[in-house]
């Protein structure tokens, strides 16, 4: 484990998908900040510049690149130690490869099958390692998608394969998704400045909210009243704020209507507060609670955004005559526990678990999601979804994961009562299953099993079924 000032530095269980895990590292990755001085000798074993990746190794997706092909976390490894050698300088090169294989095989709109390939590769910058300036990380995040994709064929609301919708619902597109700069102060504060994916700190969760691995339906990976408030790719100022060694509150403020493939000017204003609540009950079960205000000034009838469920009607049937409003706010939040985790000692020695791996323990747990906002403003003005599920819940498989979950969207009564619509829409609830299997750490293939009833009125219950396969590169 790395030292500062003598004081020995854990490794960070809490890591998130992507690089922007600074809500839930935020504690961990601030103690370089309430240290001491870095001493003589340490600073000639760190260059004299403090580090985060060397703090909180799951700030970035994989922190070890060594191993056979069984157990390390890339399926390329290291180059013979070369990959392993710049990330110890302070550089990480990452990619993975999502495909999807999906079709309606009862009701919606199609029975078809479409193939939907996402490949995201970036790079992270470690300052302290780098010699630049202590307690930096600039990274750059690119998104490349291929083939087709399953939208209105699915006659539903909600995606129901989220990779599908990035970095657009263009099947052929490439998009700078985020580039950013994160830095540690003196405060204990953690400031990030640049483009990036506000859903990374607006809504995590360990069982439901990888969509390379766990669920694919958008509305069990992520709370989809966030779609009304910001897309994937937004400018943002973001500032975490450690209270307690279980708290920390945060807040942000961004461009509310830019979208992945643009760029904006600011015309568009949204913020949003919250906070990252921890605990702990019996032998290591954890708990998380995170609640989170949103606020924009945006037309609440824009429906461009992929991220936000309206989006996909303009697909599927005649325009809608939405109310223009602005001032649009909502109430979301996501809570998680683990209810049980096996005995026995944890996996010493190998490489240092993923970002993924090291966030979601072994284990099963259960996952809830909420978000309400004014039905004059929100054609779905309410949200809610629940599931149960982990990993490694099988003996001798640490790595598959297992879930089963169901989601509903409300449409508000303002909505139902516009001419068309009340004849159109309603409320959307749907049931999802999936297994993920290792075939090694780096790769997993999964079988994927949805019903939806869905949130338009002339669509038939839909099943949906589909296989992934995740190439962690």
């Amino acid at each position: 484990m790395p030292r500062l000032c003598n004081k020995e530095i854990p490794f960070n269980p809490h890591g998130h998908r992507s690089a922007l895990t600074l809500v839930a590292g935020a504690l961990a990755a601030l103690s370089l900040a309430a240290a001491p001085a870095i001493s003589a000798d340490e600073q000639g074993s760190q260059g004299g510049l403090a580090s985060l990746t060397e703090l909180v190794p799951t700030l970035t997706p994989v922190p070890d690149y060594s191993g056979g092909l069984g157990e390390r976390y890339t399926l390329l490894g290291d180059f013979g130690g070369a990959r392993q050698d710049l990330y110890d300088k302070g550089i990480a090169l990452d990619a993975t490869f999502t495909q999807v294989y999906q079709g309606v095989t009862s009701g919606g709109t199609d029975e078809t099958w479409e193939y939907h390939g996402l490949l995201e590769y970036g790079v992270s910058l470690d300052t302290g390692k780098l010699g630049w300036w202590p307690g930096g990380l600039l990274v750059a995040n690119v998104y490349t998608s291929t083939g087709d994709v399953l939208l209105g064929d699915a006659g539903n609301i909600a995606p129901v394969n989220f990779n599908s919708a990035l970095p657009d619902t263009d099947p052929s597109s490439t998009f700078p998704m985020e580039y950013y700069l994160t830095q540690a102060l003196p405060t204990k504060t953690l400031v990030t400045v640049g483009r990036l994916n506000a859903a990374n700190f607006l809504d995590r969760s360990r069982f439901a909210n990888d969509r390379k691995t766990q669920y694919l339906n958008a509305a069990m990976d992520n709370n989809v009243m966030v779609g009304s408030f910001v897309s994937f790719s937004t400018y943002a100022v973001l500032v975490v704020q450690p209270v307690t060694d279980n708290l920390a509150v945060y807040a942000a403020v961004f461009d509310a209507g830019i979208q992945p493939d643009d760029y904006a000017d600011w015309s568009d204003f949204g913020g949003g507060i919250g906070a990252d609540i921890e605990w702990e009950i019996g032998d290591g079960l954890k708990g998380t609670f995170n609640p989170v205000l949103m606020y924009s000034d945006k037309d609440t009838a824009t429906v461009n955004n992929p991220y936000y469920p309206f989006n996909a009607l303009t697909d599927i049937v005649l325009p809608i005559n939405a109310p223009r409003k602005s001032d649009n706010y909502a109430l979301i939040g996501t809570f998680d526990q683990y209810l049980w985790k096996p005995g026995g000692a944890a996996k010493s020695g190998g490489p240092k678990p993923a970002s993924d791996e090291a966030f979601q323990e072994p284990g099963l747990g259960l996952t809830v999601r909420a978000g309400i906002g004014p039905e004059e403003r929100n054609p779905f003005d309410a949200y809610v979804s629940a599931s149960i599920g982990g990993r490694g819940l099988i003996p001798g498989r640490p790595h598959d994961r297992i879930g089963i979950g169901a989601y509903a969207l409300f449409l508000s009564a303002e909505y139902e009562d516009l001419p068309l619509v009340g004849n159109v829409l309603d409320d959307e609830v749907g049931v999802e299953a999936f297994y993920t299997y290792a075939l090694t750490p780096a790769v997993n293939l999964s079988l994927d099993v949805q019903w939806i009833d869905a949130g338009i009125q002339f669509t038939d219950d839909t099943w949906v079924v589909g296989t992934r396969l995740s190439l962690r590169l």
